[in-house]
């Protein structure tokens, strides 16, 4: 276990940080994140086996000081299924932590090491170890949530939705999952790159590798985010989805952020950037609420009007 807890205090420990996130920003936005993350109060349990494979690792971001039970929500990071680290999201972590959530970030197999489903697969057991130490985390097994990002969103979204890979590790998405966060997620795209192709194999894997296809009344509710000026996974995403989970008679709220981009969103949920949308405000009433009310499948537009994201 390891704890982060460090101050600085006076102008010259002010100017010293300052410089070296604008170096790092340039080197690498995520390492600048994860600079501030290191300052943030919250203790670390690191490359925890979730599995056998060599990519089967996690780790945990416990609130310092926090009383249980707390919610818990395992996030899965974006990569196009072919890149990533955890270490790079500590960031997210050490945020979710400092509102009080427990949060497992686990690493996962990655393209062309592994295709489409191998890392859904992954994706359960992690959950799995999630809900089997949830106890020992001070963790309340009523409040287990998935949140993903891009790629990470898609995984969130099928582990969500389509009961196969839950089931396969003993769990059920209606009763062992609070909720499903989405952050500019992947639910309906064609398959048309090869590294696409590569990763999700056969024609006849392209239906199955879409969330929507799978959305029913009794799935998880869902907080659906998604940044208007996202040019790598489309706002059309999360309509797509928005609007399958609506017709299915499920739970989301769905949050559009004018001018926000797909990196933003993730980056947002550093103190340096979250100037740029409340998004770690917005998950956290969204974890709080446990479940929305059934009525409260609408879009909303922070700082304008309800409406289609364009």
């Amino acid at each position: 276990m390891r704890r982060f807890l460090r101050y600085a205090t006076g102008s010259r420990a002010l100017v010293a940080t300052l410089v070296i996130l604008a170096g790092a920003a340039v080197a690498d936005p995520g390492a600048a994140l994860n600079l501030v993350a290191r300052v943030q109060s919250y203790r670390l349990l690191d490359d925890i086996p979730y599995g056998d494979g060599p990519r089967e690792k996690l780790d945990v971001y416990l609130p310092d000081h926090a009383e249980a039970p707390r919610p818990l929500i395992v996030f899965f990071y974006g990569g196009r299924w072919s890149s990533g680290e955890k270490a790079n999201y500590r960031f997210v972590g050490a945020a979710l932590a400092a509102r009080g959530v427990i949060a497992v970030i686990p690493d996962y197999s990655l393209y062309p090491q592994a295709r489409f489903p191998v890392f859904l697969e992954d994706a359960a057991r992690a959950l799995r170890w999630a809900h089997d130490n949830a106890k020992r985390l001070g963790a309340d097994h009523s409040r287990i949530f998935l949140m993903g990002h891009s790629a990470g969103g898609h995984i969130a979204a099928m582990l969500a939705f389509d009961q196969r890979w839950l089931s396969a590790v003993g769990l059920s998405p209606s009763s062992d999952l609070a909720g499903l966060i989405g952050l500019a997620g992947a639910y309906d795209f064609a398959i048309d790159s090869d590294v696409l192709r590569g990763v999700f194999g056969a024609p006849a894997n392209a239906a199955a590798s879409q969330p929507l296809r799978y959305v029913t009344r009794d799935a998880p509710p869902a907080l659906l985010i998604a940044g208007e000026a996202d040019t790598t996974v489309k706002p059309r995403n999360t309509r797509a989805l928005a609007a399958a989970i609506d017709a299915a008679g499920g739970e989301a709220r769905v949050i559009y952020y004018p001018g926000v981009t797909h990196r933003e969103i993730i980056g947002a949920f550093s103190p340096l950037l979250h100037f740029l949308a409340p998004v770690a405000d917005d998950v956290m009433a969204f974890v709080d609420a446990k479940r929305a009310r059934a009525d409260d499948t609408k879009e909303r537009r922070v700082g304008g009007r309800d409406g289609d994201a364009k």
